[in-house]
């Protein structure tokens, strides 16, 4: 067989005599697949400019990755209450349900209903790395649980308590509890503002990584920690703007009369021109 045909060729070689020269410029470089071998989605962002070749760039995809079996492309940002976002299937089944494999867990999930993001695979075993044995972590915003039970399979915690407000995620949470046959796992459905009251002072550990929400429950989650506790608070910033968000973040715990110490400031994922998600870690005291 010819070497280089042996080859698997790109998505962009695969369209290079389909596309104009143009076209092929606008072609998305990057996109998301969650699933397994057998089934996936993909998630893909199309420019205005190939709009009328969505279709024909959606079965070359599936073509090449033929675990794909649905193409969705994306119409919006993510929003609303519950975090989701807008998509259109443009190829394939209309049963967007798949059971998505990482860190030897697996999430089952319909992106049509709930927030997830394969690409954060790697930020999910850094924190479950840091956490210490026997430590009681509140996870807020957990949607379908994806840090709550990389913790529990990878760490050593002894209690592990979960806050989503989507009904949607609440629901496959629980389907992943059983999945994965955690038993540490507390799940609370709702706001993080109207559900902390019972942990007040009782958290070693509490995770934030919702980016662009986490800077309006930094006083919750100062709240649940114990002395020394720490915080893993995600956001979305400018590098010259980080100094920023951990003065509010000094000015919210200077308010609850508690003092902070700043562990690790760490970029997570690129998310624009210039900006990046960030996690800034910080100690309370």
């Amino acid at each position: 067989m010819d070497d280089q045909a042996a080859i698997p060729m790109t998505i962009k070689e695969l369209l290079k005599k389909r596309l104009t020269k143009a076209e092929l410029g606008f072609l998305p470089t990057s996109f998301d697949i969650m699933g397994s071998k057998d089934k996936a989605v993909a998630i893909i962002e199309i420019p205005k400019e190939l709009e009328k070749k969505e279709a024909l760039i959606a079965k070359t995809l599936m073509k090449k990755h033929k675990n794909v079996k649905s193409v969705l492309k994306k119409t919006s940002p993510i929003k609303g209450v519950y975090r989701t976002r807008d998509y259109v299937l443009i190829a394939g089944n209309k049963n967007t349900e798949v059971t998505h494999a990482e860190n030897g867990c697996r999430f089952l999930l319909d992106p049509m209903r709930v927030y997830f993001s394969p690409r954060e695979s790697t930020e999910r075993m850094r924190i479950a790395e840091r956490v210490r044995e026997g430590e009681t972590v509140m996870i807020f915003f957990a949607g379908v649980g994806p840090f709550p039970i990389v913790i529990e399979k990878k760490a050593k915690p002894s209690r592990i308590i979960t806050i989503e407000i989507n009904p949607s995620a609440v629901e496959y949470l629980w389907k992943n509890i059983k999945l994965n046959k955690s038993k540490l796992v507390e799940v609370l459905l709702g706001d993080v503002a109207n559900n902390i009251e019972d942990y007040a002072g009782k958290c070693d550990r509490v995770l934030m990584p919702l980016p662009e929400k986490s800077a309006d429950y930094l006083a919750e989650a100062i709240r649940c920690l114990k002395p020394k506790g720490i915080c893993h608070f995600y956001c979305f910033s400018d590098e010259s703007l980080v100094d920023e968000k951990k003065e509010k973040i000094s000015q919210v715990a200077g308010s609850l009369k508690r003092k902070i110490i700043f562990r690790e400031v760490q970029k997570v994922l690129p998310y624009g021109p210039r900006i990046w998600k960030y996690r800034i870690d910080f100690e309370v005291n």
